[in-house]
């Protein structure tokens, strides 16, 4: 039973070696496996022999197949745990063949100088053979090559146990170190005389070559279920490349893959059908010859900036086998591949986006040539007054000087006084007029120091009679002393204009009509509020400063977007805040130093 169960464990470990020749501890299990069963087919042989020289020869036999067994045990240990000392381990062999070679020389075997008789007792129900002899001192060489062997296995347990697998050693190192021990004992008891049985080391040999078995068993069962979640892994790979291939055709534009030396990795079909070029053609060029000579710069800055911060996203000129570019907003993203890193490239055509940006630009630039024109309308009401009233000057100093002539002895003094105004009246004309071309024209604003009460006070006296018809109150809250500010004195005064105008309006269905102006310092600018009670202001208040919105019959809804375009020509900002009560606020803010601004 004990050979059978051996060989056949032998016969599928050494299939196991010659189908993969780098397992030596399968081979060394093989030799294992086989040496026991030749050492029970000995063992089983003595046990029939009448003959006393038959006995000798076998005893010999018998030697050679327990040298084999430990030579094969040594290096299944050794392989298996992967922790053996080498120094140790030779030490084992060469105590064990010590002892082959003594088993060889001396006469009839290592363990008696001589045999006197084979006996027979009964054993397992069954009688055997047994033989009575004067045992060989030389025996203590077999025992202590067991004794460093088991020591070997103690040694290379341990070690195996702290530096690799736990379960492993325990498994294969303390199944052995016991079936040893309790085979140097039973042949000590044997041989010495001490017990009355034969010789049946194999069975112990046959604990380790089961405990082996199953150990190496579990090897090929971790084996076969790798090789099930490699074969699962391939199956998923192919499902990941079906589904990169179905990204890569659904990309928008182009998609590709790149290495940081820039070798094509992966692209798309529609890479392929921008750039003209065949999947050869693309495979052996680098990722910066598909673009422009001029944006190839670009393309490798914008490659070295990826592998540092993760991504990028800039525009280049796809370059076409035939020469024609595309405009392209590429987006580069860095990925870990393989363990070298790569970029994943998205590249959208633009060029059906770059011309609708320059048609959008030419249709802006007409819009803003007739905003500028249709601006007049709505800042005529508030220019009128301005002009008129210079206009008016003119005429009745003009009238008042004719009058003076007509007398037969006029007052040149008076004379001189009256044509003093009207030329102050004509250049204030003159002003206005120039100030409403710089704004249509988009001019620089010409800054002079003005202080911030003679803004105001110029543009209440200019809208006074208005408001004084609409019944509208109006309070001034300003400080004693404010600053002198630079401003284009004319277009500030129609922003204000402007803002009283629109609260004029805004109270006109309300009983409490109430024009509170106010300005005070705020660090460096200083900030103009007209606040009033009429009719509020929508949820989004910033939507009144767009451009053609408004609420007046007749209004083109550009009168706060050109004062807001004034504000942000002299570096200050126009906003409007709806008040807790009823009515809102605008504010507008114009810097002290607009060059520190």
């Amino acid at each position: 039973m004990t050979a059978a169960a051996s060989l056949t464990l032998a016969g599928i470990h050494g299939f196991v070696w010659i189908r993969r020749r780098t397992a030596l501890d399968s081979l060394a299990f093989c030799i294992l496996a086989a040496g026991t069963a030749g050492m029970a087919g000995c063992e089983l042989w003595m046990m029939h022999l009448n003959v006393l020289e038959d006995y000798g020869t076998a005893l010999q036999l018998y030697n050679f197949l327990r040298w084999l067994v430990t030579i094969a045990l040594v290096v299944f240990i050794h392989f298996s745990l992967k922790a053996g000392r080498p120094w140790l381990e030779w030490t084992v062999i060469g105590t064990r063949t010590l002892g082959l070679v003594l088993n060889f020389i001396v006469s009839p075997a290592v363990y008696y100088t001589s045999l006197e008789e084979i006996r027979r007792i009964p054993f397992l129900g069954s009688v055997v053979s047994v033989v009575d002899g004067i045992p060989n001192p030389l025996t203590i060489v077999g025992q202590l090559s067991l004794l460093l062997l088991a020591a070997y296995l103690v040694d290379t347990t341990l070690r195996s146990y702290r530096l690799h697998s736990p379960n492993r050693a325990l498994r294969v190192g303390l199944s052995s170190v016991f079936f040893v021990l309790a085979l140097s004992l039973q042949m000590m008891l044997v041989l010495w005389g001490v017990v009355d049985a034969p010789l049946v080391a194999s069975l112990f040999f046959l604990g380790i070559v089961i405990v082996m078995g199953i150990e190496l068993s579990e090897d090929m069962l971790r084996a076969a279920r790798l090789a099930e979640t490699l074969q699962s892994r391939e199956v998923e790979l192919g499902r990941q490349r079906q589904l990169t291939d179905a990204v890569l055709e659904g990309a928008p534009g182009i998609l590709f893959l790149q290495s940081r030396e820039g070798d094509m990795v992966r692209w798309n079909s529609q890479h392929e059908k921008t750039t003209g070029l065949s999947r050869q053609e693309t495979s052996i060029r680098k990722s910066p010859e598909f673009f422009s000579e001029a944006d190839r710069p670009l393309f490798l800055a914008q490659c070295a900036r990826v592998f540092e911060e993760g991504s990028a996203e800039f525009e280049a000129e796809v370059l076409s086998k035939d020469g024609s570019t595309a405009p392209h907003l590429l987006r580069l993203t860095a990925l870990e591949l393989q363990g070298s890193p790569h970029a994943v490239g998205l590249g959208i055509d633009i060029s059906a986006k770059r011309a609708y940006e320059r048609e959008a630009a030419n249709q802006r630039q007409k819009m803003e040539q007739l905003t500028r024109v249709a601006s007049v309308s709505e800042l005529s009401s508030s220019l009128a007054h301005e002009i008129n009233q210079p206009l008016a000057i003119i005429l009745s100093n003009a009238q008042a000087a004719q009058r003076l002539l007509a007398r037969e002895n006029p007052d040149l003094r008076e004379l001189q006084e009256i044509l003093d105004d009207i030329v102050a009246a004509d250049i204030r004309a003159a002003d206005v007029i120039k100030r409403l071309r710089s704004i249509l024209q988009q001019g620089v604003p010409v800054l002079e120091p003005v202080a911030a009460s003679a803004l105001i006070d110029q543009a209440l006296k200019i809208c006074l009679p208005d408001l004084k018809a609409a019944g509208i109150q109006v309070v001034r809250r300003l400080p004693k002393r404010l600053p002198l500010l630079p401003a284009d004195r004319i277009p500030i005064e129609q922003v204000l204009l402007n803002l009283f105008k629109n609260a004029c309006e805004a109270m006109q269905e309300c009983r409490e009509r109430v024009l509170t102006i106010s300005c005070v310092t705020e660090g460096p600018v200083v900030r103009f509020s007209v606040k009033d009670t009429g009719c509020g202001l929508p949820e989004d208040t910033d939507s009144v400063f767009e451009a053609f919105q408004t609420t007046k019959l007749r209004g083109l809804g550009l009168g706060l977007t050109i004062c807001q375009s004034i504000v942000r020509a002299h570096g200050g900002r126009l906003w409007a805040d709806r008040n807790r009560t009823r009515g809102a606020t605008f504010h507008f803010t114009l810097p002290l130093n607009p060059e520190s601004l």
